[in-house]
């Protein structure tokens, strides 16, 4: 894998998309449908949700490095969201 400091966006969602179809697509429950799915594109690992938010903390609490990117599953197929970056700004505010 390459470095996250290396990769463009769209290799990001390239990667994320790849491991969602390859690896996770088929663990999908039926009770995850409508689910948020986040993919850290780095290592691979995974988080589903209801909310983006709570799969985000999850995720960052075992891969803080984590380049995620971010899914909604539906019934019949999977709308990729973009993951933005955490920004943070002087006095600790982010955005």
């Amino acid at each position: 894998m390459p470095e996250r400091s290396k990769m463009s966006y769209e290799e990001q969602k390239r990667l994320g998309e790849d491991i969602y179809d390859t690896r996770i697509r088929g663990l999908i429950a039926p009770e995850d449908e409508g689910k948020f799915v986040l993919v850290d594109v780095l290592t691979g690992d995974y988080e589903i949700a209801d909310r983006s938010v709570e799969a985000r903390v999850k995720l960052r609490q075992r891969r803080p490095e984590a380049v995620i990117h971010t899914m909604r599953r539906h019934k019949t197929y999977v709308v990729r969201l973009r993951s933005p970056r955490r920004i943070v700004r002087k006095g600790g505010v982010t955005a």
